[in-house]
C-alpha cells in the first residue's frame, strides 16, 4: 500500500503542474539536479508523474568547480540515475574570474544551450516554497518593487518549477520515505549570505510574531500577482501607443511621456533597457525618472552603461552609446565590412545592368566603377569641416554640419553615420546625400554598387 504522505505530496505536485500548465503531452524534460533533497525530490516526483504526460526525462548536473564534495554529489546522482534507468549528463563550468552572479548566468546559459541542442522542451528546476518565501523577503529588503514581491515564477519560457508548492521539510521527508540518499551543501547553513540570514534569522522571527506566516505572505503574493498582471497589460498599451522603435533604439515624444503615469513609466523604462540588452537597477530607475522629469532643452539627459538618453527638440531618444573615437577603414570591393557603429557596408560590381538600379533607395548608391580608383575607397565617421558636393548644387560644396541641421539629424547620431570617401572627396553620406562624382551615364560599362545595413 502506498504511503499516504507520498501519495498526497505527488498529488499536490500533479495539481500544481496542471493548474500552472507546466507540462504538456509528450514534453521532453531536462531535470537540473544538484544532489540535495530538493532536486532529488524533483527528479523522483517527475519520474513518478511522467507517465501522466507520456514525457521522457533526463538528469543534468552542472559542476561549477567551486565547492567541495561535488564528486560525492555526482556519485549519488549517478547511482540514482542507474537505479531508475534515467539518462544522466554532467556539464562543467570553470569559474576563472567569474563572480557569483556571472557564474549563475553562465550556468543558465549552458543549461539552455544543452536543452536547445538536444531537443528538450522543458527545463525543470528544484525551487521550493521556502525558496520563494526567502526570495520575496529579500526582494522586499532590497526595494525591488511590486515585481519583486511576486517572487519566483512557476514558469518562464522553457523553465518550469514543479515543486514550488513544497517546503524543504517536505522534500527531505519525501526523499527519506523513498530511501533516496542526498547530500546537502553545508554552506547553506552558514550565515554568510543574505539568503541564509533571511532563512535562519528573519523567517523564524516572523513565524514567532505572525501566527499565519508564511501563508499570509503567499496570500499577499497572489493578490500582488493580479495587480502586476493588470499594470503589465496597461504598460503594454502605453508602450504600443507612445514608444517607437528605430534603428538605434527607442524614442518617445516628450509631451506624451509626461502624460504617462509614473508606475507605467518605470515599467516602460525597464522594458526599453531589457530590449537593448541592459539591466537597469532600482537606483538607476529612480535616478532616470528624476532626470526625465526635469528636461527643459535639447541635450544629453543621462548615460547608463551602454545606453545614452538624449533629448532633441521634443523627442527623447534611448540609443546605444555614440562612438567615442574616430574610425577609418578601407572598403573591400567586392566584399563586406562591419563598422563599430553597427552598420554593415556591402559592395559589389555590376556589369552594365542599369535597369536593376533604384536611385530612390537611401541605403543603396551607385557609381561609375571606371571613374573611381576603387582601391582608394574608404569609410569613416564625420569630422568637423567635412564637405560634400551633392547633386543639385552645380558643383558647389556644402558642409556636412549644415546638411545635418537641414535634415534635423541629432548631434548624438552624427558620429555614427558612415561616410564613404575617396582621397579628399566625400562620395556618400550614408542615408542622407550622394555626391555628384562618377554618376551613372549611358556610357557606363561597370557599376559600383554600395549598400548599407544597420543592425537593429
Amino acid at each position: 500500500m502506498k504511503d499516504k504522505f507520498i501519495e498526497n505530496l505527488e498529488k499536490k505536485v500533479l495539481n500544481f503542474i496542471n493548474t500552472e500548465s507546466l507540462i504538456n503531452e509528450r514534453d521532453s524534460i531536462l531535470i537540473c539536479i544538484s544532489g540535495g533533497s530538493d532536486s532529488f525530490a524533483l527528479a523522483e516526483v517527475l519520474s513518478t508523474l511522467s507517465p501522466h504526460y507520456n514525457s521522457n526525462i533526463h538528469l543534468l548536473y552542472v559542476d561549477h568547480h567551486v565547492r567541495q564534495n561535488t564528486e560525492e554529489e555526482k556519485s549519488l546522482i549517478k547511482e540514482y540515475a542507474d537505479r531508475k534507468n534515467i539518462p544522466f549528463t554532467i556539464l562543467n563550468i570553470y569559474p576563472d574570474n567569474l563572480t557569483e552572479k556571472t557564474l549563475r548566468e553562465e550556468r543558465y546559459k549552458i543549461i539552455e544551450e544543452f536543452a536547445q541542442k538536444n531537443g528538450f522542451t522543458r527545463i525543470a528546476l528544484g525551487h521550493t516554497l521556502d525558496d520563494n518565501i526567502e526570495t520575496i523577503l529579500m526582494n522586499f529588503l532590497r526595494g525591488y518593487g511590486l515585481e519583486g514581491l511576486i517572487g519566483i515564477p512557476p514558469k518562464r519560457d522553457k523553465i518550469i518549477r514543479p515543486i514550488l508548492v513544497l517546503t524543504k521539510k517536505e522534500t527531505a521527508e519525501y526523499c527519506n520515505k523513498k530511501e533516496i540518499k542526498y547530500k546537502e551543501d553545508f554552506t547553506n547553513y552558514l550565515p554568510i549570505t543574505l539568503r541564509n540570514r533571511v532563512r535562519y534569522q528573519l523567517i523564524p522571527f516572523l513565524r514567532d510574531i505572525i501566527e499565519q506566516f508564511p501563508q499570509s505572505l503567499m496570500n499577499q503574493k497572489i493578490i500582488l500577482n493580479w495587480d502586476q498582471e493588470l499594470i503589465k497589460n496597461i504598460s503594454k498599451e502605453y508602450s504600443n501607443k507612445y514608444i517607437k522603435s528605430n534603428m538605434d533604439g527607442f524614442e518617445v515624444n516628450y509631451n506624451d511621456w509626461n502624460n504617462i503615469p509614473d508606475a507605467i513609466k518605470v515599467r516602460i523604462l525597464k522594458n526599453i533597457f531589457n530590449n537593448m540588452g541592459e539591466i537597469i537597477t532600482i537606483e538607476g530607475l529612480i535616478y532616470l525618472m528624476n532626470k526625465l522629469s526635469k528636461i527643459r532643452k535639447t541635450g544629453n539627459i543621462a548615460t547608463m552603461n551602454t545606453i545614452k538618453i538624449y533629448k532633441h527638440e521634443n523627442t527623447v531618444y534611448f540609443i546605444k552609446k555614440t562612438l567615442e573615437e574616430n574610425y577609418e577603414y578601407t572598403l573591400p570591393i567586392p566584399g563586406s565590412l562591419k563598422l563599430p557603429s553597427g552598420y554593415e557596408i556591402i559592395t559589389e560590381i555590376i556589369e552594365d545592368n542599369k535597369e536593376s538600379i533604384n536611385f530612390n533607395d537611401l541605403w543603396h548608391v551607385y557609381f561609375d566603377y571606371d571613374k573611381i580608383e576603387v582601391d582608394k575607397l574608404k569609410v569613416r565617421n564625420w569630422r568637423e569641416g567635412d564637405k560634400i558636393k551633392p547633386f543639385g548644387l552645380k558643383g558647389k560644396s556644402k558642409k556636412l554640419q549644415d546638411l545635418f541641421i537641414d535634415k534635423k539629424i541629432p548631434k548624438w547620431k552624427r558620429l555614427e553615420i558612415p561616410i564613404i570617401f575617396w582621397e579628399n572627396e566625400i562620395l556618400w553620406v550614408v542615408g542622407i546625400a550622394r555626391s555628384n562624382i562618377a554618376p551613372i551615364t549611358e556610357n557606363t560599362k561597370r557599376i559600383l554598387h554600395i549598400m548599407v545595413k544597420k543592425e537593429v
